[in-house]
């Protein structure tokens, strides 16, 4: 081994260049990595060198061994995990419009990394630290000739094989590079030869024609070397070659999607992995169901995130994944691609998208409907009562961990749990949620002048005010109002406002409304208000009471040195209504600011915001889904005999508060 090797220290700022480190065995070379990395070599499964030595207890014929774990070098300006498709989009475009990148280095850890060798890319700027920014720190934090930086920019399937060398020659392992190389070509030709067995290519049947999704909101079709992939696999792009006049990755129209008619959809969404490629396909359904795959249960998800967006050994598995959904309508292939030891079994990395049956969809219970059913609420308070770490669930009979469990642990352990006592704190997508839990906790402006205080900006002994908003019009008006009440009081604190939001927790869609809660939580954030959700669950047996409760009791474990506590709703002039919360909620505080207020000032103050208020649920001929709601419908709808507002459940509403600027939208901007 030679001495360069000894003193090797490699900054890995790609995902996909720490998969090759780990799988060229230089693993204990690795001294920083970005906060994507899947830094693990113990479970390490993908493709290796003979000598990669990933056990942490083997010894290694390189004789550094990192002495602590990778530091991570890299953050990012937006959290995929609690950001729904089109928000993420929508930042992408941002930054690519303003010439920035989503990702920054931090320079303080690089330099204390003390790389001698920073693996990069300069394929993308908005995806991965910006190659520029990579340059500058090194030119203003390093002498030169003390740390090499190796920009890889393979576009095609071959050329990212190739940088398996490229890097395996720059660390001192050209060997190692060329046995990876060799390797992953050997493998991919095994799913080749099981495709082979098609009946489809004796009978002359064209190969089956598939259509990748990296993206579906907006829709965006496969890049680089996925469409290389295909022919690997055996299949080929249901694109025509006209509609695609470039490498990249382009966006495209469901209707182009229609017209293509793809025999299979895979849907690896980059950066996802396959629980949330699975939930997002579900949410997408009605865009999806158009399709002949759709009708035929071809539909797959897969972890976009490993298996086809990182440029490195997983694209192995990636491959040997699009073969057996492909093929998984002919029993010759499927079997013999079974048989090969590095295709993920179905579940671990991908799985067929089972929709839900729409028809069957249930009412969700809300302020009127009670959840009744007699079923794990009731046995999950017994096994409490008898101090037992797990019961049976009564639908699947798997063991389930009670709360007592749960606080032996002593913390969340970000699973996501159903009875997590610690309001979800560690789980990182926060649609997730079983508990009531801050699904988005504002915003702190460093600079000063926020309206309305962030969850951790709230000082002591405030007045804190909790709106049951469902993201119509009436909880947005309701919004409008407490902002107008606050600034005609003169104080000088700011408004400490809560948005609390229930939905059920299958679906992910609010009562009546049928309005998703990540269009919520896209609300919350536009507005810059905390957001609590509380996930409902049909089957659980829990009143809707003491669901409200646990969520009130998240708010006061956030803010326990509140001075008041007050619920706020956004009632027009329904008495039964107003009734029942002030017999059912008497301990509190309760406010009612739009209570009795004319139309025509709410229709007023509509206008005013300059908000696009659209019809979301509706049971009226007269008035359709996505009808715009103004001064016109309401008056139409008057006509028609019904309530102007839809307050009797003629229509629901969303307000998309993202039309205009949050001062506009809040009633700060005149």
């Amino acid at each position: 081994m030679s001495k360069a090797i000894n003193k090797l220290r490699i900054a890995s700022l790609l995902p996909s260049t720490t998969d090759i480190c780990i799988s060229l065995g230089l693993h204990k070379h690795v001294v920083g990595i970005t906060h994507e990395c899947d830094f693990d070599p113990s479970t390490y499964s993908m493709l290796t060198v003979r000598d990669a030595n990933l056990s942490s207890s083997s010894s290694t014929t390189d004789n550094q061994p990192t002495a602590k774990p990778p530091s991570t070098l890299t953050v990012s300006d937006i959290d995929i995990h609690t950001s729904s498709q089109a928000e993420i989009d929508d930042a992408v475009k941002n930054s690519v419009h303003n010439g920035l990148s989503l990702y920054n280095l931090n320079d303080t850890a690089l330099t204390d990394a003390k790389p001698s060798v920073i693996l990069t890319q300069s394929l993308c700027d908005v995806c991965a630290v910006a190659k520029d920014e990579v340059d500058t720190e090194v030119a203003c934090n390093f002498r030169p000739g003390q740390c090499k930086v190796i920009s890889l920019e393979p576009e095609s399937l071959e050329e990212v094989v190739d940088t398996f060398v490229t890097v395996g020659e720059t660390c001192g392992v050209p060997e190692r590079g060329e046995e990876l190389k060799a390797k992953f070509w050997s493998d991919v030709t095994k799913v080749q030869e099981a495709v082979s067995l098609s009946s489809k290519r004796e009978e002359g049947k064209h190969q089956p024609r598939i259509m990748f999704l990296e993206w579906l909101d907006p829709p965006y079709d496969a890049g680089h070397w996925i469409p290389d992939m295909f022919e690997w696999s055996g299949c080929t792009s249901s694109l025509d070659s006209s509609q695609k006049p470039t490498r990249k990755s382009v966006r495209i129209l469901w209707e182009q999607l229609y017209d293509c008619d793809p025999d299979v959809v895979l849907i690896g969404c980059c950066g996802f992995d396959l629980k949330r490629n699975m939930m997002d396909s579900i949410q997408a359904m009605d865009k999806l169901k158009p399709l002949r795959a759709f009708r035929e249960g071809r539909i797959y998800a897969a972890d976009g995130n490993l298996f086809f967006a990182r440029p490195g050994p997983a694209l192995r598995e990636g491959i040997a994944i699009l073969a057996r959904c492909a093929y998984d309508d002919e029993d010759v292939v499927r079997e013999a691609l079974d048989e090969l030891s590095f295709l993920p079994k179905e579940g671990n990395g991908w799985a067929q998208v089972h929709f839900p049956a729409k028809e069957k969809k249930q009412s969700i219970p809300d302020v009127e409907d009670l959840v009744t059913s007699d079923t794990f609420f009731e046995l999950h308070q017994e096994a409490c009562e008898a101090n037992e770490d797990f019961y049976a669930d009564p639908t699947s009979g798997y063991n389930v961990f009670t709360e007592v469990a749960h606080k032996k642990r002593g913390k969340c352990c970000g699973s996501g749990c159903r009875h997590c006592p610690y309001n979800h704190v560690n789980l990182k997508d926060k649609t997730m949620i079983q508990q009531p839990a801050f699904l988005y906790e504002g915003t702190d402006n460093a600079n000063g002048g926020a309206f309305i205080s962030s969850l951790s900006s709230i000082p002591p002994n405030s007045h804190i005010k909790v709106l049951f908003f469902s993201g119509g019009k009436d909880s947005y008006l309701t919004i409008r109002k407490l902002v107008q009440q606050k600034l005609q009081s003169n104080g000088t604190d700011n408004l400490h406002l809560i948005l609390l939001t229930t939905y059920d927790f299958e679906t992910k869609v609010i009562a009546h409304q049928d309005v998703n809660i990540d269009t919520v939580c896209r609300q919350a954030r536009h507005l810059e208000i905390p957001l609590l959700g509380i996930p409902l669950h049909r089957s659980s047996g829990e009143e809707y009471l003491s669901r409200i409760e646990k969520g009130l009791d998240a708010v006061r474990s956030a803010i326990p040195d509140m001075k008041q506590l007050t619920l706020v709703f956004g009632d027009l002039h329904l008495e039964h209504i107003r009734q029942w919360r002030e017999k059912e909620l008497s301990k509190y505080s309760l406010e009612y600011p739009l209570w009795k207020i004319p139309y025509t000032e709410l229709v007023d103050d509509l206008e005013a915001s300059g908000v696009n208020i659209v019809v979301s649920a509706s049971n009226q001929d007269g008035i359709g889904v996505g009808t715009t709601f103004s001064r016109t419908l309401w008056q139409d709808a008057t006509k028609m005999g019904i309530d102007g507002f839809g307050e009797e459940g003629e229509f629901h509403s969303v307000a998309e508060v993202w039309t205009t600027s949050k001062e506009q939208a809040l009633g700060l901007k005149l």
